[in-house]
């Protein structure tokens, strides 16, 4: 499970783990189509787009495991995400 599910939701993040996580998010996401809002999908339907996405990405385990900490923080609101 990715950003909505068994990963801690929205675990502290350092101030690095979060402008790395922003630069991933906008670099990598945001490339290809619009920014969408983890909120208006469950958590099911969001790991399900997450796990696809991260394939498309070609992002690096490391990188799925902040990214899906970044989400999952900005759906329990603790981080402002881009729009």
């Amino acid at each position: 499970m990715l950003a909505g599910g068994s990963l801690s939701q929205g675990a502290e993040l350092s101030a690095l783990e979060l402008k790395t996580a922003r630069k991933i998010y906008v670099g990598k996401c945001a490339k290809c189509h619009k920014l969408y809002d983890p909120k208006q999908y469950s958590p099911e339907k969001w790991d399900e787009w997450m796990e696809k996405m991260n394939r498309k990405a070609r992002l690096k385990p490391e990188q799925i495991e902040l990214l899906a900490r970044y989400l999952a923080a900005g759906r329990a609101g603790k981080v402002q995400l881009p729009k």
